[in-house]
């Protein structure tokens, strides 16, 4: 299991330097995300109404007065399997973002994925569910769903052994101050 490392959260040192989305639930844990990573998300989501889309979430677990997740970057996932109603990530799908991470983001973990459900609306179906237990079964790993046609999203994390929703804490700018 990933350790949290000792650093500051981002939010935390000067709320004036992000905003508190949804429920952030104190049994859990919190969930930063960089309003530049989250335009980039969105933007991605945005790519094909048509079918479902994914990606991965990059980041660490990091630890101030207790263990918090950083979601500092996003790669889309190559090579998915996507119907207008699901989406798989095949061997090649995981290899390519295996490779993509140790040559752009060497340091960050997957800390989460991310998927789009064009006009049905923000839950974890039960396919999603699968892939969140059998593939992201850390408890600091999320999942991201977004509807871009209803113009929402939100977020889902491990509350001891269920997957719930959950609020998350959105941070100005870019991850590292760029």
């Amino acid at each position: 299991m990933l350790q949290p490392i000792p650093k500051p959260a981002p939010a935390r040192q000067d709320r004036s330097q992000g905003k508190v989305i949804g429920a952030v639930h104190d049994d859990a844990w919190p969930i930063f995300l960089y309003e530049s990573v989250l335009e980039e998300i969105l933007d991605y989501s945005e790519e094909d109404l048509t079918r479902e889309l994914g990606g991965f979430l990059l980041g660490g677990v990091f630890e101030d007065q207790r263990p918090y997740i950083e979601i500092r970057h996003f790669l889309p996932a190559v090579d998915a399997r996507s119907q207008a109603g699901s989406l798989t990530f095949t061997h090649e799908t995981w290899s390519a973002m295996h490779r993509e991470r140790d040559r752009r983001f060497p340091k960050d973990s997957v800390v989460g994925w991310h998927h789009t459900h064009p006009k049905f609306g923000i839950f974890l179906s039960a396919h999603d569910k699968f892939i969140h237990r059998n593939y992201f079964s850390e408890p600091w790993q999320v999942a991201m769903v977004v509807d871009p046609v209803g113009q929402e999203f939100g977020f889902f994390q491990w509350r001891g052994q269920e997957i719930e929703d959950c609020g998350f804490i959105c941070v100005w700018g870019r991850p590292g101050g760029e």
